[in-house]
């Protein structure tokens, strides 16, 4: 279900995937094109100071045009809150994979380098620099390539880039020294000292400068010196001793990186970073939409190419995607029609749909004000432009939620709305139908509304209370997992769910983690230590079932049918008649991201095929 009116017609909002402290980002399907989008949606009460930081992220981002670069579709305001459509990455966070896969080869890490350098050369070219560069940051599609996110403590200084910047910004871990001193500093250079550490970090798995006391950090961020490992390559150690110099001026620059024989290996041509613009005219794109609105091509187009990111942006950005990877071009009928006004102003203008495909509304009166009429039938939404002004927030709150951010999206976030519950039995009738019948003719109705109330409750308090309800929900049956679902997922080569539950449990308790167990889901809190190195960090850990490839459905998106009552809830065998492998969903909650990196390769020491349990650094 909607829970906002503005998104109600145009959007549908499905589970939240990501959190922070006054923005939620939700996954979304744009119901003209089908297309998966990300919502952000920021509220502005608790923005306070920040709002001025939102107003740069949004103008920057309708400015930038990058393959490498997450794009925006849709802004709208509202009194109360900011929504920013986004293109969807399904594949998770690089962070994330650095995780999975411990460290990165250097070609792994030299192909996603090269787009990391393409995009940030861009964004010099353009006057912005990002400051928050880091693989948190950077999200992969599900080609596996790299999109650049996060845009919130970007700057575009008034005289170009060679004008110095003086906001000291960004993680400690991946800040420059003259930060770190509280200098003035050059936006192009503290992102290629944040570059050097993020290499390092896609090599290496670890950071360069870490440190649980912030004033230690400091120290050896000053000092620039770091661990150098052996198994590094001689081309790629120069490559970071480039980046990572403490003297700015001797740090290497953006446009040497581009040509550097450590990146181009193998390639042998330099970094290309002027991107394909996906603002220019498309016929065939211009012409679906004029069909489907009934206007002129023409005018379409006049409409467009004013750039204002309302629905109608969105629609042609979604529809240009579409055709890059060679979809059909078509829109869904699921709005309702609306006579479109022809003048410049409105173009596009629609009425928010129903969620019915059977029912057609009308407006109930259509005379010669045609603007006034659909003024009143559209939600009160203001799409903001590059110079529009953001309404003040009323004052924010004194105590401000903790970041959090939502690392692997679990399956109960499907919709803001907590979703009914399902009986996993066949139904059974609490009395027979000839006295349903006669209880309706006999009783009042205002009576049979309060009956019924109360009957429904009592079969609750029935249900929670019934041992077969409990046993069903704890005893042996995690979830199966969908195509969709699959990252951040460490696979197993064992079978038994409950037996991965409780090796889990020791490996952790071994190591001194505390965690509380609830069905097949462990929930762990790790305290500071700084003999390790390690800060604090809450994570979440879940069994689940792989699904065997004859398992998965046809379809792109399984039925809501099989999810809730089928695949989700009941352990199948695959297709050689066994139990399906188990999995290890990991989701980290909040705290310090190396740190929840080193219980994952705690992890994923269990994911070897004896099964046994190794040691690690934890």
């Amino acid at each position: 279900m909607v829970r906002f009116l503005e998104l109600k017609g145009f959007y549908e909002l499905e589970r939240t995937i990501g959190c922070g402290g006054f923005a939620k980002v939700k996954l979304a399907t744009h119901l003209a094109t089908g297309e998966k989008v990300a919502i952000k949606i920021m509220d502005k009460a608790l923005l306070g100071a920040d709002l001025s930081r939102v107003k740069l992220e949004i103008s920057a981002l309708k400015s930038l045009c990058h393959d490498n670069i997450c794009k925006l579709y849709e802004v709208i305001e509202t009194e109360t809150h900011i929504f920013l459509v986004m293109e969807y990455c399904s594949g998770g966070e690089l962070f994330d994979h650095i995780v999975e896969k411990n460290r990165l080869t250097e070609t792994e890490s030299r192909t996603f380098f090269r787009q990391i350098v393409s995009a940030v050369a861009y964004l010099h070219s353009i006057g912005y620099a990002h400051r928050d560069l880091k693989p948190e940051n950077i999200l992969l599609d599900k080609h596996q390539n790299l999109k650049l996110i996060d845009f919130g403590l970007c700057a575009k200084p008034a005289g170009g880039m060679e004008n110095p910047l003086f906001t000291s910004c960004g993680s400690p871990t991946y800040a420059a020294p003259e930060l770190v001193q509280g200098k003035q500093y050059l936006g192009t250079e503290v992102d290629v000292w944040a570059m050097g550490v993020l290499l390092y970090a896609l090599l290496v798995g670890a950071l360069p400068f870490d440190d649980v006391n912030i004033d230690s950090l400091y120290k050896k961020i000053l000092i620039g010196k770091y661990p150098e490992p052996s198994f590094l390559s001689s081309e790629s150690l120069q490559l970071i001793r480039s980046m990572l110099q403490v003297d700015p001026k001797k740090r290497i620059t953006i446009q040497e990186m581009l040509s550097h024989k450590w990146i181009t290996f193998g390639i042998l041509e330099p970094v290309q970073y002027f991107p394909r613009n996906n603002k220019n005219y498309q016929r065939d794109c211009i012409d679906v939409m004029a069909s489907h609105y009934n206007v002129e091509s023409r005018k379409i187009w006049q409409h467009l190419k004013k750039w204002k990111y309302d629905y109608s942006t969105s629609t042609y950005l979604l529809l240009v995607a579409k055709k890059k990877r060679g979809s059909s071009l078509k829109l869904n009928n699921l709005l309702v029609k609306v006579p479109v006004e022809k003048d410049e102003g409105c173009v596009l203008r629609r009425k928010p749909a129903l969620r019915s495909n059977n029912v057609t509304v009308i407006p109930k009166k259509i005379d010669g004000d045609l603007k006034r009429i659909l003024e009143e039938v559209t939600p009160k939404k203001a799409h903001s432009g590059v110079n529009a002004k953001f309404v003040t927030p009323p004052k924010p709150p004194s105590i401000r939620k903790p970041f959090k951010r939502i690392r692997s999206p679990g399956p109960e976030d499907n919709s803001p709305v907590p979703p009914k519950k399902i009986s996993i039995g066949p139904a059974t009738p609490t009395q027979p139908v000839d006295k349903k019948i006669a209880s309706s003719v006999e009783t009042p109705s205002s009576a049979r509304r309060v009956l019924g109330t109360i009957e429904r409750s009592f079969h609750k308090v029935v249900n929670v209370l019934t041992p077969r309800k409990l046993e069903e929900t704890i005893s042996g049956r995690p979830s199966l997992l969908t195509s969709k679902e699959l990252f951040n997922v460490s696979t197993t080569q064992c079978r038994d769910p409950e037996f991965v539950m409780i090796e889990l449990s020791k490996a952790l308790e071994k190591k001194g983690v505390a965690c509380k167990r609830k069905g097949f889901t462990l929930r762990g809190k790790l305290e500071p230590n700084a003999n390790k190195n390690l800060g604090e960090c809450s994570f979440e850990l879940e069994i689940c079932l792989i699904p065997d490839i004859h398992q998965l459905p046809q379809t792109n998106t399984p039925s809501k049918s099989i999810l809730k009552k089928g695949m989700g809830n009941t352990p199948v065998k695959n297709s050689k008649g066994l139990d399906n492998f188990v999995g290890i969903r990991r989701k980290r909650l909040r705290g310090d991201a190396w740190c929840y990196k080193k219980v994952c390769e705690e992890i994923l020491a269990l994911t070897s095929k004896e099964f046994v349990f190794t040691e690690s650094s934890v």
